[in-house]
């Protein structure tokens, strides 16, 4: 498994990788990546451009201060018997990274989240945007590192689409071996058109109503433990008559989570979670740890 790591010079990268280590992915090949981004020029008019002393003088303390990071830590994983290189790059860092990553044909790009000030609580940054919209890999983003002796839970939020399934089916192809429990979490929003198409196809929730919808999907979400078996983890169902966003942050909350595992977007029609914007929501606006499952075209 080909793991691209964004190495960052403010240090958020430092999660990413504690997550990579935790998580115990089946014979993870670590590509430590670090773009050097050419600086910044001033604002025209207002200050003097950079002399071109300056700028390579600048551009050179960057990349041997980038170099001698990567080193630093090739070194750390190599010790731990963690296949490692590493690559350093010049130009814009979310298009390096994402080329690197199709390059060596990585099946997850792993990035920290960087915090914007005090008033915006945490964001991602530009590369991890630019990764949400393009990539094809899947994605880890990581805001707080793995707690320190202490198990890993995980809420993985399904629709139950079939591309759904193949996210998970990709997730088992992985072999995260670090994780202790997995809530297996689906969320539905019954609204009176979604009411009456299912009272003319499932006759049974004439009688039982929300009961019959709740115990289906509980079947459903038992099945998906099924898939995840040769993960090793402790599976349990968790089913939530409410909005996808508010579910999937209560179940996290209730299941003490570290860690939020998503697909993409179904379209089935008792299976109303649509993941795609649910899983942008959360890399973008909230402080939680995201793996991203993105299956192969």
């Amino acid at each position: 498994m080909r793991i691209v790591v964004g190495v960052d010079g403010e240090g958020a990268y430092e999660g990413a990788l504690a997550w990579v280590k935790s998580l115990q992915f089946a014979q993870p090949q670590v590509i430590l990546a670090s773009v050097v981004e050419p600086p910044r020029p001033p604002v025209v008019g207002v200050i003097a451009p950079f002399s071109e002393e300056v700028y390579l003088q600048s551009l050179q303390a960057q990349t041997e201060a980038m170099q001698a990071r990567l080193s630093d830590l090739q070194q750390n994983l190599q010790a731990q018997n963690i296949a490692v290189e590493t690559v350093l790059l010049q130009g814009q860092a979310s298009a390096k990274l994402l080329e690197l990553a199709d390059e060596r044909d990585a099946d997850l790009i792993a990035l920290g989240a960087t915090r914007k000030g005090a008033l915006q609580a945490f964001m991602v940054g530009s590369v991890a945007r630019a990764a949400l919209t393009h990539a094809r890999q899947s994605l880890l983003i990581a805001h707080t590192p793995p707690p320190a002796n202490q198990p890993l839970h995980a809420v993985l939020a399904t629709d139950h689409s079939e591309y759904n399934y193949r996210c998970i089916d990709r997730l088992t192809q992985f072999a995260p071996q670090g994780l202790e429990r997995i809530a297996i979490t689906t969320a539905f929003d019954l609204d009176e058109e979604t009411l009456q198409s299912l009272t003319r196809t499932a006759p049974a929730v004439q009688e039982s109503g929300v009961e019959w919808i709740i115990e289906h999907l509980h079947e459903r979400n038992r099945q998906v433990c099924e898939r995840l078996r040769p993960l090793n983890a402790a599976c349990e169902s968790v089913v939530v008559e409410g909005l996808p966003i508010p579910s999937i942050r209560e179940a996290m909350r209730e299941t003490e989570s570290q860690l939020l595992i998503l697909g993409a977007k179904g379209h089935s029609l008792l299976e109303r979670l649509s993941l795609g914007s649910v899983s942008y929501h959360f890399a973008i606006g909230e402080a939680v740890n995201l793996l991203i499952l993105r299956a192969p075209e």
